[in-house]
This record gives C-alpha cells, structure tokens and sequence, in this order.
C-alpha cells in the first residue's frame, strides 16, 4: 500500500446499495462488486489513511479498515501521484455532493439530453478520485464526471 493507490471497496448498506442497482438501470449489465472509490493518502506505521468522500464531506481521517472489504490498483506509471495527492488533499473539507447524487438518478431515470443540476464545490467518491487521477496526468474522456462510477473507474484502470 503506498500513498496515491485507488482503492475501490463494497458494502452492503442502503447507498451502496442503490449504486449498485443504479449501475444495472443505467447500462443494464450485472452491476459491479465495486461501490465507492477512495485514494490512499498516507501510511503512517501500520495505518493506512484515505481520502475519500462520503456523506460527512471529503475527509483524510479515516483509515483504511473502515472501508469493508477493498482491492487497491496502483495508478498508471504516467501519472504524476504528487500532483495527484496535492489535488485529492486540497478537497479534503469539501462537501458530499448530495444534490450531485439527486442530479445522477435524474441522469439515469431520463434522457441523456435532459439538465442536470449540481451543486458547485462538491465531490461524489469516484469522481474525487476519477478528477484527481487527472490531476496527476491520467486523461480520460468521461463525458460528466459526476456520472462516472467505481465499477468505471476500475475497468479504465486495468486497461
């Protein structure tokens, strides 16, 4: 485990949940294993501490066992993982993106040229993640970040 790995975890509670079952409407294959993504930010003796978001706001308090269980990928060897953290950490204290969350069951419920509302300053967990990946060089046309899901995230990394 080294500082600026992608972790994806699972769980089995209500938000996870509806990822899951929301991944099945939206491209109507077996949904991933995978429902939140976070970044490893450091290692400190045996505890490994993650940025992710989640409800409370963006935080870098937890560790890594509060996560369930987890699968870590290295990031792609053209990825700058200093400017990748120095972005992932300057968004720790930022919002959970609720109205972002709202803002994706409307994406998925209607057509793709419907509006979407979200609000500014706000982070869902695999768009922190999708979005500091491409602060440290790693470009991928995602179209709406905020549409991209862990199970995404995971299959653009190992490729």
């Amino acid at each position: 485990m080294r500082p600026g790995d992608v972790g994806l975890s699972h769980s089995n509670g209500l938000m996870g949940r509806a990822i899951r079952f929301g991944e099945r409407i939206r491209w109507g294959e077996r949904p991933s294993h995978w429902n939140h993504a976070f970044v490893v930010d450091r290692v400190e003796g045996d505890r490994v501490y993650v940025i992710q978001a989640e409800p409370s706001g963006v935080t870098n308090d937890k560790t890594i066992d509060t996560v369930g269980e987890y699968e870590l990928i290295t990031p792609p060897s053209n990825v700058n993982v200093d400017n990748m953290l120095t972005f992932a950490r300057s968004q720790v204290g930022s919002r959970y993106g609720w109205l972002s969350i709202l803002s994706i069951v409307f994406d998925i419920a209607t057509p793709s040229w419907f509006w979407s509302v979200r609000r500014p300053h706000t982070w869902i967990c695999s768009a922190l993640v999708a979005e500091s990946l491409r602060a440290g060089g790693w470009i991928v046309d995602w179209g709406d970040i905020y549409c991209v899901t862990p199970a995404q995230v995971k299959q653009s990394l190992s490729h």
